[in-house]
Parts: structure tokens; C-alpha cells; sequence
């Protein structure tokens, strides 16, 4: 099978997988017999058969379980040689950040794992990378884009200690001395700050400002009246107004503004 190209004028490619002959061979006395052609493109071009067993995801994933776990000692020294001072360095390195989130999915990682020939400390997700790599074989990375076989994968066994102890963070630092400490991204305030409350009137409104004689609570006396709803070109308004109104009776009568009831408001 071929796979088909959306552009145009670009030739379908053929799969990476190896092509199934299960179906044509036969067990039995007689000989199998396989004849392969292609076309002369001017290239040499090599054959390969193998007999194979097909293994599940699943099962590749219990046999890395068996026997590709890493001792935790053995990351712990790993770390410590990333992390070793260099003399010709002008930057000293004192940590490295490695997210607990798989970057595969995006999701917290079960099974931390990672190639040997990765030269990072980041870790992916062993049971997605084998279902991804089971209906499309690549094998690659996901982290350095570098080749990545199952032969070569290991479960970190720092890393998986790490996730059992650390459940509240998605973030850890690994230290120079090969310890590690947790980054917790800090929560935002939910509480909002209070706003003060002005008093603009002594009077009681709706009966939640009670200021008897004239005098406010524990005998303060009541705060000046401060009509905030007024600007300063509201007066110089009124006066035309009525200059309007005395050189013209039979005219219209000016819009008078509405004046507000003085209560509490918010200074916010």
C-alpha cells in the first residue's frame, strides 16, 4: 500500500512496515517460493526476510517492566554528571527543571521512560509511546527527535520513585548533589481587596446609615455632603439655563437634572 499525498504532483509514499507474508506461506513439505521485482530507477535496492513473532503493546510494555528499569542510584549518578561544574564554563549550572507531564499527551507520566542514547533527563510516557509506535512505527523521541528503538528504552527509576512521593507538583529540579525538590506553581489570590465606603450624607437611607443629632457613630460628627454625580460644569449649566428662561417665558421649559438620593456608595 501506498500513502496517498494531499499535494500536487508529489508521488504516495510507501510505509515504513515491513510488508506481512504470514498469509502466503505454507506449512507444509513443499518449498516457498517468493519472487520480488522492481522497476529500474537506476537504484540498488536489498531484500530481507525474517520470521517474527508480533508482539502487543502491552506486552512489550511488561517485558521493559521486567527487565529495562534503571537502577534509582544509577539516574541519581546520571544526574550528578549533567549537573558536574565544567571549568570551561562561564555559566554554573546548579539544576535542571524535568516536567512530571508527559509530552506526548500532556498528561502526568505513568511509566517514566527515555532511549539510553538520549542525552537529556526529560522523560515520556512508555505506555503511550509503545501504543503510538504500535499503529505507526517511527521510533523516535519525542523530546530530542532522535531515534529511539526498544532495544535502547529504559524506565527511569528515579523518576518513577520521584512520582509516587510527589503528587501535588507537575514540576521538579534535580540539584547538584543529585537531590530534587519540588516546583509548585504558586495559586492565584481569589480574594478581592475591600473598598472603602464613603459617607456622603448624615440622613438615614433605607435605615442602613442611623446618625441621630446629627453626629455619626461612637459621636463623630457627619461627613460634608459630596455630590459626586455633579461636575464642576454642572452649575455653570443651571446658570444659562436660567438666563434662557428669563429672556424667553413662552419657551420651553429647561431640563432640570434629577437629584439623587445621598446613601453609601463605593469609592472603587
Amino acid at each position: 500500500g501506498y500513502y496517498p499525498s494531499n499535494k500536487p504532483g508529489v508521488e504516495p509514499k510507501r510505509p515504513c512496515r515491513p510488508i506481512n507474508l504470514t498469509h502466503l506461506m505454507y506449512l507444509s513439505a513443499a518449498t516457498n517460493r517468493i519472487t520480488i521485482t522492481w522497476g529500474n530507477y537506476g537504484k540498488s535496492y536489498s531484500v530481507g526476510l525474517y520470521l517474527v513473532r508480533q508482539m502487543t503493546s502491552a506486552e512489550l510494555l511488561q517485558r521493559l517492566k521486567t527487565i529495562g528499569i534503571k537502577h534509582p542510584e544509577l539516574c541519581k549518578a546520571l544526574v550528578k554528571e549533567k549537573l558536574r561544574l565544567d571549568p570551561d564554563s562561564e555559566i554554573a549550572t546548579t539544576g535542571v527543571r524535568v516536567s512530571l507531564i508527559c509530552p506526548l499527551v500532556k498528561m502526568r507520566l505513568s511509566v517514566p521512560c527515555r532511549a539510553e542514547t538520549c542525552a537529556h533527563l526529560q522523560c515520556f510516557d512508555a505506555v503511550f509511546y509503545l501504543q503510538m509506535n504500535e499503529k505507526k512505527p517511527t521510533w523516535m523521541c519525542p523530546v530530542c527527535d532522535k531515534p529511539a528503538p526498544y532495544d535502547q528504552l529504559i524506565i527511569d527509576g528515579l523518576l518513577s520513585k520521584i512520582l509516587t512521593e510527589c503528587e501535588d507538583a507537575d514540576e521538579i529540579e534535580y540539584l547538584v548533589d543529585g537531590s530534587w525538590c519540588p516546583i509548585r506553581a504558586e495559586k492565584e489570590r481569589s480574594c478581592s481587596p475591600q473598598c472603602p465606603i464613603l459617607v456622603l450624607g448624615s440622613s438615614d437611607v433605607n435605615g442602613l446609615l442611623p446618625t441621630p443629632n446629627g453626629n455619626g457613630e461612637n459621636g463623630k460628627a457627619a461627613a460634608d455632603v459630596v455630590d459626586l454625580t455633579l461636575d464642576s460644569s454642572s452649575s455653570e449649566e443651571e446658570e444659562e439655563e436660567d438666563e434662557e428662561e428669563d429672556d424667553d417665558d413662552e419657551g420651553p421649559q429647561p431640563k432640570r437634572r434629577c437629584s439623587y438620593e445621598k446613601g453609601l456608595v463605593s469609592a472603587c
